[in-house]
């Protein structure tokens, strides 16, 4: 159990790395195909297809800088598990200005299925700010 805990917390911190990275496609692919994201302020999106189309101008317009400050919890349960963490997400636009403080304090609740090759995938990610 510990080890699958350690890699579910392990997909977070890569999750966050490949924004930190600006590598978008190593970043969709910690989704599931029928991935669901819950952003404030916006229509939740449905499959890695809506997910892709909502998130690739911000990769492309932006440096995104992720920091997971913890991960408050982590459950597995069979083929499922959990995290939630705090974090904070800032973005400095490629083409020169100022850095934007865009969640400086973020909070989710990440929830993940056991892939058949026993990976672990993204299928709900609801995130918003403390404030």
């Amino acid at each position: 159990m510990d080890s699958e805990i350690s890699a579910i917390k392990e997909v977070l911190n890569q999750f966050a790395a490949s924004i930190c990275a600006g590598n978008f496609e190593q970043w969709m692919s910690f989704w599931s195909e029928d991935g669901v994201q819950m952003p404030p302020g916006s229509t939740t999106k449905v499959g890695k297809s809506e997910i892709r189309e909502a998130m690739s101008p911000p990769f492309e317009a932006m440096n995104l800088q992720m920091v997971i400050h913890e991960i408050e919890d982590a459950r597995i349960s069979g083929d499922s598990g959990l995290t939630r963490c705090r974090y904070s997400l800032k973005g400095t636009p490629k083409n020169g200005g100022e850095s934007v403080e865009i969640m400086p304090d973020g909070k989710a609740l990440t929830l993940y299925n056991r892939q058949p090759d026993g990976s672990w995938k993204i299928v709900y990610d609801c995130f918003n700010s403390s404030t």
